[in-house]
């Protein structure tokens, strides 16, 4: 029940004033990239090395080199053809590839949370722009660019604005391997979405943008549970027996307390059906599908191997297939400190590994109880993956990609601020000190990068 507040007599009224955060967004933007650019001024200064040194590390040499000279390397087929494609186009209107893959990738880092901030609120945009591993994604790596087109394939598909989104999807799945997992993540999402209320078919609500105050956004047939039971009281006894029906289920069909999708109270049947438009929306997504068939057939008739990115990979870093136990073991092997001396930063990062793969396999569960069907298969899909090379790799950079964990975050914080003076102020220190640590872990991380060291 919302709370009555008497002003003074004479006292003007409080204008209410609505904001979406977008300003916040913005901030963050800007806030996360002048930190990159001071640690890489900072290396710069105390160590000598140049922009090229610090920003061209690693995979970068590789999108140059296939860029300036194709497929000519062992194992560059690893590498998807679409990023080198546009550096190749900016240096034939010379432009130095390195420059136009920066201002590529801040502008895509940009679009990116701008579609995080509508698909999950303020809060989850924030959240990613400082992510640790947010050095890549102002370096010329294909982060930037593939959040960029993900995430908003994302945002349309959820619109039901399937042909832009399947249209993104295959810039997506040009770019690299992940635009697979995105393709099957976006077909789930097209025959089990059935909307918000409120909303048009195939729409969620951003978490916390249409919450009032106080409030927070859930999904609809949890929206008024236990009250549509009756109460709290005995009546959730109720409740939870609707449910155990619904799950054993019933020939007149279990009745779900919670909303219908043209968002008045009704029933949610246990029978699946296709929602409509599903199979329109399929067909659009033979458009990603072509991309990634295209680019499988050419590398047949480059190689004779239908499975020559996977072989690539193989050979070039240790992704070949390994039991998930196995791998686990490896990398708390190469975890130790005593692991590799030489190097005493590579056990942080195999830690670091080895936690990502948790917060990837939480966030799996989370989704799955939520029913969220598609952002469980996006994440879980690439955590078997990963769990299956040698070692855990580059799940660090993949935290990334995993938007479903930015939104449960967005959700788990938004409208918690309508509380007491004493509590708000409690929360402000945590945000500042929720900050601080954030951008101490981004600092780290593209240090590690503008320094050579290997980061994952």
């Amino acid at each position: 029940m919302a709370t009555l507040t008497t002003w003074p007599t004479g006292a003007p009224a409080p204008v209410a004033v609505a904001r979406d955060g977008g300003r916040l967004v913005v901030q963050t933007w800007l806030f996360s990239r002048l930190l990159l650019v001071g640690v890489a001024l900072w290396v710069s200064v105390t160590t000598g090395r140049s922009a090229s040194d610090m920003l061209a590390n690693w995979d970068v040499q590789h999108y140059f080199a296939i860029a300036q000279h194709g497929y000519t390397g062992g194992n560059d087929i690893a590498f998807f053809p679409g990023w080198p494609l546009v550096l190749r186009a900016f240096a034939t209107l010379g432009l130095p590839m390195l420059w136009a893959g920066v201002g590529l990738a801040l502008v895509c880092s940009a679009f990116a949370a701008s579609a995080l901030h509508r698909l999950g609120g303020p809060i989850a945009a924030v959240v990613w722009l400082l992510a640790p591993t947010t050095v890549f994604t102002l370096v010329p790596y294909t982060e930037a660019p593939f959040c960029a087109a993900a995430f908003w394939a994302w945002e349309r598909a959820r619109r039901g604005r399937w042909g832009a989104a399947a249209s993104l999807a295959a810039i997506a799945c040009s770019l690299r391997v992940s635009g697979l997992f995105l393709l099957g993540a976006l077909a789930i999402l097209a025959l089990t979405s059935r909307g918000a209320r409120g909303s048009a078919p195939g729409v969620r609500p951003a978490a916390g943008a249409l919450a009032a105050p106080g409030q927070r956004w859930t999904w609809p047939y949890r929206d008024d549970w236990p009250q549509q039971a009756g109460g709290r009281g005995a009546d959730l006894r109720q409740w939870l027996a609707l449910r155990w029906a619904s799950l054993r289920g019933s020939a007149q069909g279990p009745v779900w307390p919670g909303r219908t999708q043209s968002g008045e109270a009704g029933a949610h049947r246990r029978r699946w059906s296709p929602p409509p438009g599903s199979g329109r929306a399929l067909a659009w997504l033979a458009l990603p599908a072509a991309v990634l068939a295209g680019y499988a057939g050419y590398l047949f008739w480059l190689t004779g191997d239908w499975f020559a990115w996977y072989h690539a990979q193989s050979a070039g870093w240790p992704r070949g297939f390994t039991w998930p136990w196995v791998a686990l073991q490896h990398t708390i092997e190469a975890a130790t400190s005593t692991a590799y001396p030489a190097f005493p930063e590579w056990s942080w990062v195999f830690r670091a590994e080895i936690v990502s793969m948790a917060i990837g396999l939480l966030v799996t569960v989370v989704c799955l109880l939520k029913r969220r069907w598609a952002e469980a298969s996006w994440v879980g899909v690439q955590v078997l993956a990963f769990s299956c090379s040698y070692w855990f790799l580059s799940v660090n950079r993949a935290l990334l990609l995993w938007f479903p964990l930015y939104i449960l975050i967005g959700e788990a914080m938004s409208g918690g601020w309508n509380v007491s003076p004493g509590r708000r102020r409690l929360r402000v220190l945590l945000t500042v000190l929720g900050f601080v640590v954030a951008g101490a872990a981004l600092c780290f991380w593209a240090w590690l990068f503008f320094t050579g060291r290997w980061a994952s």
